[in-house]
């Protein structure tokens, strides 16, 4: 018997050192990927000091160059808008390009969105409504701009997607006269002789918006070809694409950063060889990202595989959970459910989410499938790794991913129905086949999907909820996977549920209801 019992903690401990092993092994490279990474982002602030304020209630990122006097500074001040579900954070890379070619910038975040603590007009079909409210707050962060960089004659206005719009209205009801960048552009704004100087940048993958661009171009010189500029006596005008890039890819995009500079500068186009000279923060970004999702596993292989084979669901009564809950779910998605700071679209999905989850649950049968013992440690494991990591890191270097304000208790409402809609998903998915997988995940997203296109005007404002629930399905849908393999599924799917919620009140536009 004492034989047997020292062989078993022999092999025991040769496991804990195989697993340590491997851990090294796997995470070494990675860590590496990752810091030279994050040494190359940070190459793109060289010669620009940044500074994170407020103006009334808006934040906002000042860029500078290093030893540019406070004002008035000699090369034109610009103001920088993100697109819709964007913030300041993903305009960093043209930000801090524009300051290391000597523009001091001014970068906010639109009411609704990133920090900013206050919703947006729900009045999304009104051009007195939501872009109203947009369009003032953009000629305010104008005035602001010219006030802290002491600008005596034009500021330039640089807006992505939504905010092309914006600002070429902010433009023409101040008087603007300032060259405009207008990334992903569709505005009827634009006329023949207004903007005086636009330039239009596209993503090569955006067919739709390349034909617009064309459109505005040819306003000033008819049969005009992308990649060219053109000029009038009143206007010039060019519009290009980046290659191989889609509709956030086009900010990181090298030939983006170039041709926004040169724009800026007063030149018609890039010089020969510029964007072959700028960085490529896209590359970064993503590789720090990709690695730090990647050095999870080697990490979660420290947990003991003490998980035992599940029990398979069988195959009727899986297709019954993941079909079943979608008529009541997408039902209750009308519903007027209440949300703390009387704002849109949380209420109900969270409710979605607890009917999704709890019928789920009660077809499961739990006298037949137990919920085992929650594995505290597998749990925090996930969060530790999943927000104070994966979601810091996210956070500082691509886009706004940390609730704050009034983001908080939509956090805390939201976790009521993803826990236990994440509960049934992993126990659902526990080992399961990779058809099961899909199945369960792709029905609630064509739900929400069918829902806000029946009823755009009241849920399409949340419509950023269905890529932000694909992505979690792939980034941390899988993290929970390789810790549910050796913990069982019950701590991660606590785990994931309270992510799910954390990733969705970060990054959806917040909207005042009726």
């Amino acid at each position: 018997m004492l034989k047997s019992t020292g062989t078993g903690e022999r092999g025991t401990q040769k496991g804990s050192r195989a697993r340590v092993m491997v851990t090294v092994a796997v995470a070494g490279p990675l860590i590496v990927l990752v810091l030279m990474c994050l040494l190359q982002l940070r190459q793109q602030f060289d010669g620009v000091q940044t500074q994170t304020t407020w103006i009334g209630d808006t934040p906002v990122t000042v860029y500078r160059p290093i030893g540019a006097s406070q004002m008035p500074h000699e090369k034109l001040p610009v103001l920088v808008a993100h697109g819709f579900g964007g913030s300041r954070q993903m305009m960093e890379a043209l930000s801090s390009a524009l300051a290391r070619a000597g523009h001091p910038v001014l970068a906010f975040d639109f009411i609704g969105h990133g920090r900013h603590p206050k919703p947006l007009s729900p009045q999304v079909t009104q051009i007195e409504g939501t872009t109203r409210q947009l369009v003032t707050q953009t000629i305010d962060m104008l005035a602001a701009a010219r006030t802290m960089f002491g600008a005596q004659d034009a500021v330039a206005l640089l807006g992505h997607s939504m905010a092309t719009d914006i600002v070429v209205r902010a433009a023409r009801e101040t008087g603007e006269t300032g060259p405009v960048v207008a990334i992903s552009m569709y505005s009827d704004a634009v006329t023949q002789a207004f903007p005086a100087r636009l330039l239009v940048i596209s993503g090569q993958w955006e067919p739709h918006l390349r034909a617009i661009a064309l459109e505005k171009l040819r306003l000033v010189q008819p049969g005009a070809a992308e990649n060219t500029t053109v000029t009038s006596p009143t206007a010039e005008r060019r519009a290009v694409y980046a290659p191989l890039t889609e509709h956030v890819g086009v900010l990181y995009s090298p030939q983006t950063l170039a041709e926004a500079v040169s724009w800026i500068g007063g030149a018609p186009a890039p010089s020969t060889g510029l964007a072959a000279t700028m960085p490529r923060p896209g590359l970064w970004i993503l590789g720090t990202l990709a690695g730090l999702w990647a050095l999870f596993w080697p990490v979660s292989r420290l947990l003991a595989n003490d998980s035992p084979a599940p029990a398979a669901v069988p195959a009727r009564r899986f297709i019954g959970c993941a079909l079943l809950p979608a008529l009541p779910a997408g039902l209750v998605l009308v519903l007027p459910v209440p949300a703390p700071h009387d704002l849109a679209i949380f209420g109900p999905l969270t409710a979605f989410f607890a009917v999704w989850g709890g019928l789920q649950l009660a077809l499961l049968r739990p006298s037949s499938f137990t919920l085992r013992r929650i594995d505290i440690g597998a749990a925090c494991l996930l969060l530790v790794w999943s927000i104070g990591v994966f979601a810091l890191a996210m956070d500082a270097i691509w886009a706004a991913f940390v609730p704050s304000g009034p983001r908080l208790a939509l956090f805390g409402l939201l976790t009521l129905g993803t826990v236990p809609f994440l509960i049934a998903d992993q126990l659902l998915t526990d080992r399961a086949a990779l058809w099961r997988v899909w199945l369960l995940r792709v029905a609630p997203l064509v739900t929400l999907g069918a829902v806000m296109s029946i009823l755009p005007t009241s849920l399409g404002v949340g419509f950023t909820v269905l890529p932000v629930l694909a992505l979690f399905y792939l980034v941390y849908g899988t993290m929970g996977r390789w810790v549910a393999r050796r913990a069982g599924p019950t701590g991660p799917a606590l785990a994931l549920g309270i992510i799910l919620a954390w990733s969705i009140a970060a990054s959806t536009p917040l909207f005042a209801t009726d």
